[in-house]
């Protein structure tokens, strides 16, 4: 029997991030002394933990990092075959999705990704990443 999706649950170190995915926007860390990106939300700087990060918006572009495909599911949300990715957004950070509006077989390394929304319900929207145009 399908079950659904486990709900994420926005707290304030997320609660930013959560709020512009509502808006359709994706929002990275970032050390605003060294410029890198990260993710997932943190209180400090991967490469230096006695900076707090600042809140960016991405581009939403992204190169398929690494991925697999998941031939079974009973989540409803989350109909197999599904293709579960690393993908590195043009900042530098890399992030897990998962990959919608394509075919498990033709997804190869390397590809050109581009962020979507994809609502849970009034308050959740989750980020995929589906092939960019071109």
């Amino acid at each position: 029997m399908p079950r659904p999706l486990t709900r994420p649950i926005p707290d304030a170190l997320t609660e930013p991030f959560w709020a512009a995915a509502r808006e359709g926007r994706l929002l990275i860390q970032r050390n605003p002394v060294s410029g890198r990106a990260q993710w997932y939300p943190r209180v400090h700087c991967l490469d230096d933990w006695s900076v707090t990060p600042e809140w960016i918006e991405a581009s939403g572009k992204a190169t398929l990092y690494s991925f697999t495909v998941i031939p079974r599911s009973d989540i409803e949300e989350l109909p197999a075959p599904y293709v579960l990715a690393i993908v590195e957004l043009e900042e530098g950070a890399m992030m897990g999705a998962t990959l919608t509006d394509v075919d498990p077989d033709q997804v190869q390394i390397g590809m050109a990704l581009e962020v979507v929304f994809v609502p849970l319900d009034e308050e959740i929207s989750i980020p995929r990443f589906r092939p960019a145009p071109g």
